[in-house]
């Protein structure tokens, strides 16, 4: 069975985590609430959850959606495509798309939440 892995971005104090767990609805299977260190469970809408994509950089870091991976030169976001059913890599500041196997080919540099500097 595949790995799942998440970490979190705290809307409101603006800072990157990695969850102690998280809750989803039993019906819906939508995410209900997260636990973060050092707080007890809070509700999933404080937190932008982002998934792991199951791969890494050539370094050997975990990349997830909303990370910025530079291949040759060019910066890619990783984003969830409903249509695809799958991660790909979108060409930051231009419509290229990369499959998302090509992440072993770049280096993490950063995310969209602390790093949109990236984005223009």
């Amino acid at each position: 069975m595949k790995e799942f892995k998440f970490k979190v971005w705290d809307k409101v104090k603006r800072t990157m985590l990695k969850p102690q767990a998280i809750t989803f609805d039993i019906q819906s299977l939508a995410p209900f609430a997260v636990s973060v260190p050092g707080r007890s469970w809070e509700p999933v809408g404080k937190f932008e959850l982002l998934q792991w994509t199951g791969l890494s950089d050539t370094k050997g870091k975990e990349v997830y959606e909303g990370d910025f991976v530079k291949i040759s030169g060019t910066i890619y976001r990783v984003t969830w495509s409903q249509e695809a059913a799958s991660f790909e890599l979108v060409e930051v500041g231009d419509s290229g798309n990369r499959s998302i196997i090509d992440v072993g080919k770049g280096i993490l540099v950063g995310n969209q939440f602390e790093n949109s500097d990236l984005v223009r």
